[in-house]
């Protein structure tokens, strides 16, 4: 359960010397001499993100959006978002700070409910959470709840996990009873690859 504690951190209005000079000069010297995701963009989920959901948010011109979990391989994809969009990104580890957003929590999804406006948010992108630290359904069931408090009503929840390490989290009653599945901007509610276990599910906040 270690990953699951930490010491949350609100977002920071204003300059700060960290997060305007050294993170980005430490992000440019990793993404330059270090990193390298080139292996990422290659898998299939990566495919579909970058070429048949992410074109489709690029497009909004307003709105909030949710990102949880950062690596340096979701870094590029904070850049594609308009700026009319108000972005926060969210990590357990202070450490993947680096490669948040300048609107960025340290804090666990389990419980963002208790650091978020209730019911704010138009869509939020959970992505390879399940199945990697949030394992078991108990804790995924803790998560529906935080995030259909945050999320409006009909707001979107894209949950990315893998077959082969968890059981499908959308069949939990949780997830029947306070969301439905749905397709996005003409995209499936529900997308798998023939070469990869990993599964996208497209799910929208009920009206309670």
């Amino acid at each position: 359960m270690a990953q699951l504690t930490g010491t949350a951190m609100s977002p920071q209005n204003g300059f700060s010397l960290k997060k305007e000079l050294y993170l980005p000069l430490k992000r440019w010297l990793l993404l330059k001499f270090r990193l390298d995701d080139t292996y990422f963009k290659k898998q299939p989920d990566r495919i579909w993100l970058d070429t048949q959901l992410y074109p489709k948010l690029e497009q909004l011109r307003e709105g909030r959006i949710l990102f949880v979990g950062c690596a340096y391989y979701t870094w590029p994809t904070l850049k594609r978002f308009n700026k009319g969009v108000e972005l926060l990104t969210v990590d357990i580890d202070e450490q993947n700070e680096i490669w948040g957003c300048k609107n960025h929590l340290v804090a666990s999804i389990l419980d963002i409910d208790q650091h978020t406006t209730p019911h704010s948010f138009d869509i939020v992108l959970l992505n390879g959470v399940f199945g990697h630290g949030v394992d078991s359904p108990e804790m995924q069931e803790q998560t529906y709840k935080a995030l259909h408090t945050v999320l409006k009503p009909d707001g979107m929840l894209l949950v990315g996990w893998n077959h082969d390490l968890i059981s499908d989290p959308t069949e939990l009653s949780v997830s029947k009873e306070l969301y439905y599945k749905s397709g996005y901007e003409g995209l499936p509610q529900h997308t798998a690859f023939s070469d990869s276990t990993h599964v996208f599910d497209i799910l929208k906040a009920r009206r309670l």
